[in-house]
């Protein structure tokens, strides 16, 4: 859908100091800094929904088994300030509220790295680095408009259906800065796409980008996450009322919707923290009938807000189920690794 041509004006404004900012840093007014190891930054020109944390996992599986590394987000949403390391934090303390829903989420599958907040990266770096004097490599979340730090590989992500050549800056359309910003990237990644994309689709958009990749969303299995989820055997009659609190949760709920009935989908805003009267009333739903085969299911980031919080005890009656993804490259998926040479030694 275009936009509304009376917001083209917002947009040419927002978008052009967003271009004065990167040009300073660019042409040196600005200092960016730069680490003595590798680093990785992650990101997107659009607001949200592109798939950047499931990409940052991926980045983690393929990299920890050759580097020593460690995550370095701003930790949105977050009730804390300055550095934070999970690591440093009782696991049955960790919280959402400490360092974010998406690092606790790395933290909770990837205990073996070290995971770390600061909403000032090249500050989180030099902690990281003081600390753990024998990390190798940082992975830099969500950093692609923080331009303080420049890492040694850029990584932007845009999704399939909403990719950033086609949109427009804020607030006619959901780009951060103008989709000419997306040449400073060394790796294009495209993301969401249908597993049955073929190569001609893919040449089709390969004007627009660097060093392009392509990937697709694969679904796990359901993962139970309470007692009560672990008990529960699952069937095409099993009904499901979905929790959903980020930007794009439509193949999600496709996905769902073609191996159980969804019968009440309640969508938020992404990185919603959940109230009281909310989780009331998503247990009103749930017990509206007296179904034995009824679950509760939310993404694995949603779950970070429920199953670290006081609100866990409330589902102690209710199956409670996370869905995983985890994206799979297309084509090129033995391109990818060569890109880190010490993955080769």
């Amino acid at each position: 859908m275009r936009p509304q041509k009376i917001l083209y004006p917002f947009a040419l404004i927002y978008g052009t100091v967003a271009a004065v900012r990167r040009w300073l840093y660019r042409c040196g007014l600005r200092k960016a800094y730069r680490a003595p190891i590798l680093t990785i930054g992650v990101g997107n020109l659009s607001v949200g929904g592109t798939g950047k944390s499931p990409h940052v996992e991926c980045l983690v599986r393929l990299l920890s088994e050759h580097y020593k590394i460690a995550t370095l987000s701003r930790g949105y949403k977050r009730k804390t300030k300055g550095f934070v390391l999970a690591n440093d934090i009782d696991p049955q303390q960790l919280s959402a509220e400490m360092i974010g829903d998406e690092p606790l989420q790395f933290y909770t599958k990837f205990p073996h790295i070290k995971v770390a907040v600061d909403e000032k990266r090249k500050d989180g770096i030099q902690q990281l680095l003081q600390r753990f004097p024998d990390l190798q490599c940082i992975i830099l979340d969500d950093c692609y408009q923080h331009l303080q730090v420049k890492p040694n590989l850029s990584i932007l992500i845009t999704e399939y259906q909403n990719p950033y050549a086609k949109d427009y800056p804020l607030p006619a359309g959901r780009l951060r800065e103008f989709r000419s910003a997306a040449r400073y990237a060394d790796i294009v990644i495209v993301s969401k796409c249908p597993a049955d994309m073929t190569e001609a689709q893919c040449s089709e958009m390969a004007q627009f980008y660097q060093q392009l990749f392509f990937t697709t969303m694969h679904y796990g299995e359901l993962v139970a996450l309470n007692e009560c989820g672990k008990q529960h055997q699952l069937t095409p009659q099993t009904e499901v009322v979905l929790l959903t609190a980020i930007a794009h949760p439509e193949p999600m709920v496709k996905y769902l919707s073609e191996k159980f009935k969804i019968i009440h989908h309640y969508r938020f805003a992404d990185h919603h923290y959940f109230s009281v009267e909310e989780i009331a009333e998503i247990q009103k739903t749930f017990f509206s009938e007296k179904n034995q085969n009824r679950i509760l299911v939310t993404t694995e980031k949603d779950s970070m807000r429920l199953i670290h919080s006081s609100f866990i005890n409330q589902f102690d009656t209710i199956p409670l189920f996370s869905q995983p993804i985890e994206p799979y490259f297309l084509f090129q998926e033995k391109d990818f690794p060569s890109l880190f040479p010490m993955m080769e030694k």
